[in-house]
């Protein structure tokens, strides 16, 4: 059985898909935007993704990030308590640590695999995750 649960805005992806008992989530980070609405300078970097919230604070983003996550396993039944796996992207080395303290609070008992990545993002956030959640179909 697959089943997926398309993006409502303007990007052609799947908010989450479910593969018989596995549950996949795109990746998110603390807002949604527009790539009509990106502003690159000369060099072609990103300088405003037209969301006005470049000066919202790190664990804030952490925080709203796990929102879109928790909202969008929701949708396929799934619960933070599933998730096996979670791939995390951090824009800055340095934030490491307060990510980390944050992301302990989401997966006190029951801690999935987990992969950090340094990365830029094609918005003007600090942290993405995707996670893979499991979940056996009922019969």
């Amino acid at each position: 059985m697959r089943q997926s649960w398309p993006a409502n805005h303007n990007v052609p992806i799947s908010r989450v898909l479910r593969a018989g008992d596995f549950v996949f989530t795109s990746a998110y980070g603390p807002w949604t935007f527009d790539p009509a609405d990106l502003v690159f300078d000369d060099a072609g970097r990103m300088i405003d993704d037209g969301t006005g919230n470049i000066g919202m604070p790190f664990d804030e983003q952490v925080h709203r990030t796990f929102g879109f996550v928790t909202e969008n396993l929701a949708l396929a039944g799934c619960t933070l308590e599933d998730v096996v796996e979670s791939r995390c992207w951090l824009a800055e080395a340095r934030d490491f640590a307060p990510f980390n303290a944050v992301y302990a609070t989401y997966f006190m008992s029951n801690r999935p695999v987990r992969t950090v990545f340094p990365s830029g993002f094609m918005f003007c956030c600090k942290v993405e995750i995707q996670v893979i959640a499991w979940k056996p179909l009922t019969k």
